[in-house]
């Protein structure tokens, strides 16, 4: 069986800003709402911080969820309408919520699942054209997950020893990816997001990187990220991989 697994980091990023410096606006543009659809009130996941920017070449969208509840939730994703100045949805997109637990319900059958009190995010990077952020009056998200009976935690991956390196104007991450796995379980093309934040937790941007080597249990991969523009003081990092056993 193979499945997706992830795990967050959220340490410190080492680019000697003061967290006391940071901004802490929990949603940008400021005066933008970002609500919760109708029909979603029994879900405690709590989308609780955005970043909606202009990048290169398209808006970009950032978000920060917890759950604030007192059982998992697995295979999560969010939702996101984009809704202009008549009230008409020009875009509905979806992303993966990255969680930091691995699962098994079964051995054929491997979850990602968000645990109570646990901060997950999503990124969408390139919005179509469609979405543009002056000609917006709202958004609104929904949270595709569920629960499941019987589930038992195998680990995680972690990320370490990150560090940030110029790239020109911008920086990207590097680090080191542990398979802390299971003897049986071997990570197949790993990849790692780290996410920028300011001081309370909203993510500014995405840096990723992937392999293609696998990685057993015990073993490691060094990994270097695309680039960000903005550091903020703090940074979340997840890691993620097919598994098989």
């Amino acid at each position: 069986m193979i499945a997706l697994a992830s795990v967050l980091t959220l340490a410190c990023s080492g680019n000697g800003a003061d967290k006391q410096a940071g901004d802490d606006r929990l949603f940008v543009p400021e005066g933008l709402p970002n609500t919760l659809q109708m029909g979603q009130e029994g879900v405690t996941l709590k989308l609780f911080a955005s970043t909606l920017v202009q990048g290169a070449t398209s808006a970009e969208l950032y978000v920060a969820v917890r759950n604030e509840g007192s059982t998992p939730y697995c295979n999560a994703g969010v939702v996101t309408d984009f809704i202009d100045m008549s009230g008409q949805t020009v875009a509905e997109l979806g992303a993966d919520l990255r969680s930091n637990h691995l699962y098994e319900l079964d051995p054929a059958t491997v979850l990602n699942c968000i645990d109570p009190g646990d901060v997950v995010m999503a990124a969408y990077p390139n919005l179509p054209a469609e979405v543009v952020i002056g000609n917006l009056s709202a958004l609104t998200h929904k949270f595709p997950a569920f629960g499941v009976d019987g589930i038992v935690p195998i680990g995680s991956f972690t990320v370490s020893q990150v560090k940030t390196v110029a790239m020109g104007a911008a920086r990207a991450y590097q680090g080191l990816f542990t398979n802390t796995l299971s003897v049986s379980a071997t990570a197949t093309t790993p990849s790692v997001t780290i996410y920028p934040v300011n001081r309370v937790g909203r993510p500014l941007g995405a840096a990723t990187s992937s392999g293609t080597t696998d990685v057993p249990s015990g073993g490691t991969w060094s990994f270097e990220t695309t680039t960000v523009t903005d550091l903020g003081v703090d940074y979340a990092a997840y890691a993620a991989a097919s598994v098989s056993n």
